[in-house]
C-alpha cells in the first residue's frame, strides 16, 4: 500500500505498508535525470527532514544550471556503450588528480629534505641493525651532502656536481673513491624509494695504485709523540691510545669502544707473551671477533700507565694539541707531508710489523683484515735500521713521566 505524505515539493516523500509494518521513503529520483535515489526511514519525521535537507540544497545553488545539465547528458550517453557509469569516471579523475597533487609535492623536496629522511631511515634500523659508529658516517656524510647541494631537487644534481666536490677534495685518491661510494650510497637509497632515478656518482673514474702504500709516521715522529704524551701532564691520558695503536694496529674507532676489560694483560712477558686484547665482533669494522697480541713493546706501556685511560672524555681536543706539538698540519697551510691521516698510527704498525715478522696471513689476523687487503697496503719499504729501533721503543724511565709528579 503506498500512500502519499508531501507531494507539493522534490523530493517527495511517501508511505509504505508492507506486511503490516509502516516504513516511509524519501524519493529524490527525477524523471530523466540519473543521480537520485530512495532512502527509507521508520519514522514519517525523519523523512520529511531528509526531504527539506535535499530541498534546501538545491535552493542554496546546488541545482544544476542549464549548461551543466546539457554536459552531464552528454557525458552520460557518451559512457554508455563503455557500460561504466559517469560517477565512476569522476572517482578515477579525482584520484588522478589527488595523486598528481601529492607527486606534485613530492618533486618539491629538495636534497637537504632527502638528507634528513636516509638518516631516519638508516636509525630506524628497520631491516638491518647499523652500529652507532656507522650511523655517525652516515650523518657526516650527510652533512656534507647538504652543504654541497641541500636547496637543490634531486633531478638538480648531476654527475658534474659529484665530480667538481671530488675532483677539488684534497685527500688522496683512495679518500676521493671513499667520498664517491659514501655518495652514491645515498643516492642509491634515493632510487630505491621512488624518489628519482639514476646515480650521478655512478660512472665517475677514480683509479687507485694497488701498489700505493698508506702513509705511515716516521720514526722519529712516533717516538716524539709518545715522549711528548709521557712527559706532558695535559697529554699522559693519551700513552695507552698511542702504544696500543702503534704497537697492536686497532682501528681508531676500536680504540674509542675498547672496554679496559678487554685487555686480558699478564703479570710477566716470558716467553714472546705478554697478553691478548679482545676485540669484539660489536666494535670491529668486519663483525668477526679477533685476538691481538700483546707484545714485549706494548706490554711494557701497558704495565708502566695502568691508571690511564685508553680514550679520554677529552681526546679529540687533547690528540689536537699534541700532533701540532709535534708538527702535523690540519688544513692551515702547511705542506702535505705533514698532514695527519686519520690511520696513519694503523698503518705505522702494519708496516713495521710485516717488515719484522714477513707473514701476511698473521698480520691479517692481527689486524682484522683479509690476506688480499694486507698484500695490497702494507708492501711499504721500511729501512730495516728503522725495524728495529722501532720495536725496541720504551716507555720513559718513571722519574720522567709527568705520571711520577701527578
Amino acid at each position: 500500500m503506498k500512500n502519499e505524505v508531501h507531494r507539493k515539493t522534490f523530493p517527495r516523500v511517501r508511505e509504505v505498508v508492507k506486511n503490516g509494518v509502516t516504513r516511509y521513503v524519501c524519493d529524490s529520483r527525477r524523471q530523466g535525470v540519473g543521480g537520485g535515489r530512495q532512502e527509507w526511514f521508520s519514522s514519517r519525521d525523519d523523512a520529511l527532514d531528509r526531504a527539506r535537507e535535499i530541498s534546501d540544497s538545491l535552493v542554496k545553488g546546488t541545482t544544476l544550471t542549464d549548461e551543466e545539465r546539457s554536459l552531464f547528458l552528454y557525458f552520460r550517453d557518451a559512457f554508455n556503450p563503455y557500460q561504466v557509469t559517469l560517477k565512476s569516471v569522476l572517482e578515477k579523475a579525482l584520484y588522478r588528480l589527488q595523486n598528481k597533487s601529492e607527486k606534485d609535492e613530492d618533486e618539491r623536496k629538495t636534497i637537504s629534505d632527502l638528507v634528513d629522511m636516509w638518516i631516519a631511515y638508516k636509525k630506524e634500523g628497520k631491516f638491518k641493525r647499523i652500529r652507532p659508529v656507522t650511523i655517525t658516517e652516515i650523518e657526516h656524510t650527510g652533512k656534507t651532502i647538504k652543504s654541497l647541494w641541500g636547496e637543490l631537487q634531486y633531478q638538480s644534481v648531476t654527475k658534474e656536481h659529484v665530480e667538481k666536490f671530488i675532483g677539488a677534495h684534497k685527500g688522496s685518491y683512495a679518500t676521493k673513491r671513499n667520498w664517491k661510494v659514501k655518495i652514491g650510497g645515498f643516492f642509491n637509497w634515493c632510487n630505491a624509494e621512488g624518489w628519482g632515478r639514476g646515480n650521478p656518482a655512478k660512472n665517475i673514474p677514480i683509479f687507485v695504485d694497488p701498489t700505493e702504500a698508506p702513509k705511515t709516521v716516521p720514526l722519529e715522529t712516533v717516538r716524539k709523540m709518545l715522549e711528548v704524551s709521557q712527559k706532558t701532564p695535559r697529554f699522559l691520558p693519551l700513552i695507552n691510545y698511542l702504544a696500543i695503536g702503534y704497537f697492536a694496529g686497532l682501528r681508531p674507532y676500536e680504540m674509542r669502544r675498547l672496554p679496559k676489560g678487554d685487555i686480558k694483560i699478564k703479570k710477566e712477558f716470558a716467553e714472546g707473551d705478554g697478553g691478548q686484547i679482545y676485540i669484539s665482533r660489536n666494535i670491529t669494522k668486519t663483525k668477526t671477533e679477533r685476538y691481538v697480541t700483546i707484545n714485549e713493546t706494548l706490554f711494557a706501556f701497558l704495565k708502566a700507565y695502568p691508571e690511564q685511560p685508553i680514550y679520554h672524555k677529552n681526546f679529540v681536543k687533547l690528540f689536537t694539541a699534541m700532533r701540532e706539538t709535534v708538527g702535523y698540519g690540519f688544513g692551515d697551510g702547511r705542506s702535505e707531508e705533514n698532514k695527519w691521516v686519520p690511520d696513519a698510527i694503523r698503518h705505522t704498525f702494519g708496516s713495521m710489523w710485516q717488515a719484522k715478522h714477513k707473514n701476511i696471513n698473521m698480520l691479517a689476523e692481527e689486524m682484522g683484515n683479509s690476506p688480499g687487503v694486507i698484500r695490497r697496503h702494507y708492501k711499504r719499504a721500511i729501512p730495516a735500521e728503522e725495524v728495529g729501533p722501532y720495536w725496541a721503543i720504551r716507555p720513559v724511565p718513571k722519574e720522567q713521566s709527568a705520571a711520577s709528579v701527578l
